[in-house]
């Protein structure tokens, strides 16, 4: 990733890589509203999905998902709620989280998909 982007921007952007990678098509990124920010919306054949991004550059303080608390998850739900009144979707819908980590000693990412993640 280019040296302009902070660590958070380029897990986005390996989040969207893997997404796609996975089937899925990226319908909207930070996706903003008055409640806060949905880091990505992607359609899969199952469902629509709302994606919370976390990224870290190590494990020593835990998996990036654990992050995701509670309060993090209300809110996210509440986000998706507004979204799908705003545009009238009326399909199913899912909540995933992708962790990536980077490894700053090789410069690589690994990205997973939680899926169904609460």
């Amino acid at each position: 990733m280019g040296e302009d982007i902070n660590l958070g921007q380029a897990g986005e952007i390996v989040a969207g890589k893997l997404l796609v990678a996975l089937g899925f098509s990226i319908l909207e990124r930070n996706f903003t509203c008055p409640l806060g920010e949905i880091d990505i919306i992607a359609q899969h054949p199952s469902a629509r999905y709302f994606i919370e991004v976390k990224t870290r550059s190590g494990v020593s303080f835990g998996q990036p998902s654990e992050a995701v608390t509670i309060n993090k998850q209300q809110r996210l739900r509440r986000l998706a709620d507004y979204y799908i009144v705003t545009t009238n979707y009326q399909g199913p819908v899912d909540f995933g989280v992708v962790e990536v980590i980077y490894r700053p000693f090789d410069r690589c990412y690994r990205a997973t998909l939680l899926d169904h993640a609460f």
